[in-house]
Parts: structure tokens; C-alpha cells; sequence
């Protein structure tokens, strides 16, 4: 859809997203990138962000974090790839999983069993599968020792489940005590190579091995011989998520969220602003309305707290929001009705509001932001000099 359709739009560098890339296999040596492609790209959009990877970067093997997801990539017009779902599949889309190709983390005695089964309803001779490793996050994943050996046993018993790669995430990857790291995550790595180790006893070589998230990939750098892969969400996006900001690899922020004045007015003392009279000045203040709210994904406690962006160069602070409109104080400012607002991003006068910034504001993880803007903001692409409104082209 035509971007004038929209009261806002979010641009999105993806030469950037390439040049990242290109950096993070740069530090760690020539090891493979795994993209996560989840929760809409991290809100910069799946289809266009997996196409570009694919299309542009030669990327061969994606992460998911949903089936809903994969199959988004595929129906895109996607060129083959391989996919693989990092989180929990339920029992009633492993038919979906076997008849799209795609991959599913395996750490259950009865998903193995459906996923077998179902190959075998559909007459294949194998299907693949990543197995997930228990190391120390108890969310998913199978222990090393007894419990891993028992379901290598079950799945080779099965005799059409290949055991295409092996993972497992770390929970506290982005304590890195600028660079140094952290024990828990290196005792993780260690339960790690660990069930490594009982996998190759098996006879089950599996072709992708990572463990490395995005804050590992910083400075976990003795897991880079064990592994073929690195798997970065954020870090490829241009946001490190270790927790002073570290970045060593040098990635770049990709994206601008940019609005427009719809209104100004001047509030007098015994005046007020929005629901719930929340603004009450003390003194005459001009206050512009803006076309977002928290329908639009801008986080309604954030905005309530004076969040800022940037209007004519200057720093303006919420003072209200609702689910369609919002209100900032720009007393002072030069701004017109039409003026170009940066929620945030670049404003093209050379002022940034960085999104590690918004996310240590939030109290949030980095791209918390991003993740929950909607489709109600357009998605305006930009790569080799050529602007895209309705994400990656097919043909590029």
C-alpha cells in the first residue's frame, strides 16, 4: 500500500542489515550467520527482512521462533532456504513442519514420534530435525547425561529423523563485563559440549552447531571452533544486547520511526491536555498533537514518563497519549503543522535518538520498541540507492 496512506512510517537501511552481517562473520573469524527472523523481524518486517537476507546476502539457513513465521518467509516468495523454529511446536503443527521442510527443535520422546509418523504418512524417507540442548535456561531442550542419551536412542530406534544441527541459548549472554563474560554462561557452554560430545558418540554428525546468541557472539569466543553457526537476532539489527552497550563488532542502528505534526495549540495555566487531564502547565505551553499513539505500537507508560523526540532538531517530551494521538511539549520550538517528528532514529539533521538509548529508558531489553510496532506504521525499505514501500521486491 501507498505510504501516504499511513500517519507514520518506519525506514529501514537494509544495506545496513548487509554490512552488519558482513561484520559479525568478520569478528568471529568466517563463522556462518544465523539470522533469527522473529516477532516481525524484530518489527522491521519478516517477508522483506528474509528476502533481503536471502536474495542479497546469500543467507542459506534462517531461525524462526514460530511456524506462523516460517511459513510467512515461505509464502513470500522466499527462495529455498533452510528454516528451523527455535521455540516450542505444538503437537497439532508438526504436520505443517513435515509438509513445509521445515525444522523443528526436537527434545520429546512424543514430538519425535509425530514427527516420524507424519514423514512416514507422507512417504518420506527422513525428516530433519535440530535437538535442543538443556543447559541452564529450563524453558525447553533435553539434559545432557541419561535424559539426552535416552531420546538418541528413541530417535535412532525411529530410523527416519536426521539430526540436522544441535543448539541451546544462554540466559545470561549479555552480563559481559565489558568483554570478560560471565561463569553461568560458561558453565552453559560446558553442558553444551558436553551433550556434543554424547551426540558424536551416537553416530550422528550434525552440520549445524551453534550456541552463540547475540550477546555470546560478542565475547564468548572459545565456543567458535565447537560451532558452524552464530545465532544473532539483535546484533545483525544493529543493537548489541550486552548491557553496558559493548558493541566490538561495530553494527549500526538500520531504523527511523518518523510521524508529522497534525496540530498545534497554545494551553493556558487552568487548561489541560487529553485524557484524564493528564498535562496541566503552569505556564503557557505550545503543545503540537502527533499522528501515533499506542495503537501504533509507542508504548503508552513510556510516552506517559516524557519520552522524547525530535521536532526541528530539539529534544520534546511527551506529555500525553491515547491509542490514535499523541502530544508533545514543544514550547520554544519553531514547528509548523506538517513538521516531520522522529520517535526515534535519525532526523536527518544530523540528531539521533538511539534505540539502546529508548531501551534503557524503557527499563526494556533493546528492541522491545520495535517489536511492538504494528502494521499500522508503514514499512519503508531502502537498499542500492532504490526506496520500496511495499517491502523487498521478488525480483531483486
Amino acid at each position: 500500500m501507498d505510504i501516504t496512506y499511513y500517519n507514520s512510517r518506519l525506514d529501514i537501511d537494509l544495506d545496513k542489515i548487509g554490512a552488519n552481517l558482513d561484520k559479525i562473520q568478520r569478528y568471529t573469524g568466517g563463522l556462518t550467520v544465523l539470522p533469527v527472523i522473529k516477532s516481525n523481524a524484530y518489527g522491521f518486517g519478516t517477508a522483506a527482512v528474509a528476502n533481503y537476507l536471502v536474495r542479497k546476502c546469500g543467507v542459506r539457513f534462517l531461525a524462526v521462533a514460530r511456524l506462523f513465521e516460517a511459513a510467512q518467509i515461505q509464502d513470500s516468495g522466499c527462495p529455498d532456504c533452510e528454516i528451523m523454529i527455535l521455540g516450542p511446536v505444538p503437537a497439532y503443527s508438526i504436520p505443517h513442519t513435515v509438509e513445509r521442510g521445515i525444522q523443528i527443535p526436537l527434545f520429546l520422546k512424543r514430538d519425535a514420534k509425530l514427527l516420524s509418523d507424519e514423514a512416514r504418512q507422507r512417504g518420506l524417507p527422513f525428516v530433519k530435525a535440530h535437538l535442543k540442548i538443556e543447559t541452564g535456561m529450563n524453558r525447553i531442550g533435553v539434559k545432557p547425561g541419561q535424559e539426552l542419551q535416552e531420546l538418541l536412542d528413541y530417535v535412532k530406534g525411529l530410523g527416519n529423523i536426521v539430526i540436522d544441527g544441535v543448539f541451546t541459548h544462554f540466559a545470561t549472554a549479555d552480563v559481559a563485563e565489558h568483554g570478560a563474560g560471565n561463569a553461568f554462561t560458561r558453565l552453559q557452554f560446558q553442558r553444551f559440549q558436553a551433550a556434543l560430545e554424547q551426540v558424536y558418540a551416537a553416530g550422528i554428525t550434525p552440520q549445524f552447531i551453534h550456541c552463540c546468541n547475540t550477546g555470546a557472539t560478542t565475547w564468548l569466543k572459545e565456543a567458535y571452533p565447537l560451532c558452524t553457526h552464530v545465532r544473532v537476532g539483535s546484533l545483525y539489527l544493529g543493537y548489541s544486547s550486552v548491557q553496558d552497550d559493548w558493541n566490538p563488532v561495530g553494527v549500526e542502528e538500520p531504523a527511523s520511526w518518523k510521524t508529522v505534526i497534525v496540530n498545534l495549540r497554545t494551553i493556558q495555566p487552568g487548561e489541560s491536555v487529553g485524557y484524564g487531564r493528564f498535562f496541566q502547565p503552569d505556564h503557557p505551553a505550545k503543545v503540537a498533537t502527533i499522528g501515533i499513539g499506542y495503537g501504533d505500537g509507542y508504548v503508552r507508560s513510556f510516552a506517559m514518563r516524557g519520552a522524547p523526540v525530535l521536532i526541528s532538531g530539539q529534544r520534546c517530551p511527551f506529555v500525553g497519549t491515547a491509542m490514535d494521538q499523541s502530544f508533545v511539549d514543544v514550547t520554544g520550538v519553531a514547528c509548523e503543522i506538517g513538521d516531520e517528528v522522529t520517535l526515534f532514529g535519525e532526523d536527518g539533521k544530523g540528531n539521533r535518538i538511539s534505540g539502546l538509548e529508548i531501551g534503557h529508558l524503557m527499563g526494556e531489553t533493546r528492541l522491545a520498541m520495535f517489536t511492538h510496532i504494528t502494521q499500522r506504521v508503514g514499512r519503508v525499505y531502502h537498499t542500492g540507492g532504490k526506496t520500496y514501500e511495499n517491502g523487498f521486491p521478488q525480483n531483486s
